[in-house]
């Protein structure tokens, strides 16, 4: 019991200190279309992603089908469907940071992200909607493209 409140106080600790950290380091960063101003380290890029992922439980946020989590200081274009018709040339909406494709936009299933030129992202895959694992490797700017039961949390980082 006593080991179980210490991991518990770690993680909000932990979680609290990136909070701090990020906030500190993101306070300029207001959501964005891809591949303007903001731009992230790709230490500060993965803190990013490992604190979004710990303050979304997999729970709250699942859904059937799949899901995109943006966890970088800018917007992340998201594609909502494979159909090469895309509202925003090669994206069809901006989901702000901190946000899910399908609690913000009410999609079911999201077809991919867009990364920006002189960006790269890093990517946290779950194949089943609980269980996130860092994806390898990281993914370089262009239509990145997902299938229909697999999720993934996105940190952009400048590259």
């Amino acid at each position: 019991m006593r080991s179980i409140k210490r991991r518990g106080l770690f993680t909000v600790a932990v979680t609290a200190i990136l909070s701090m950290v990020l906030s500190a380091g993101l306070a300029s960063a207001a959501p964005a279309d891809p591949g303007t101003s903001t731009r992230m380290s790709k230490q500060a890029a993965e803190a990013a992603a490992l604190s979004f992922m710990a303050l979304h439980s997999p729970a709250s946020s699942a859904a059937a089908g799949n899901r995109i989590g943006n966890a970088w200081g800018g917007g992340l274009g998201v594609i909502h469907v494979r159909d090469g018709k895309y509202t925003h040339g090669t994206y069809d909406a901006v989901l702000p940071y901190n946000q899910w494709s399908n609690e913000l936009f009410g999609w079911g299933t999201t077809a991919g992200w867009y990364t920006g030129a002189g960006y790269c992202s890093m990517q946290w895959r779950s194949d089943g909607g609980d269980q996130f694992y860092r994806q390898l490797p990281d993914l370089g700017s262009g239509q990145h493209f997902i299938g229909l039961e697999t999720s993934y949390v996105v940190s952009i980082y400048d590259c």
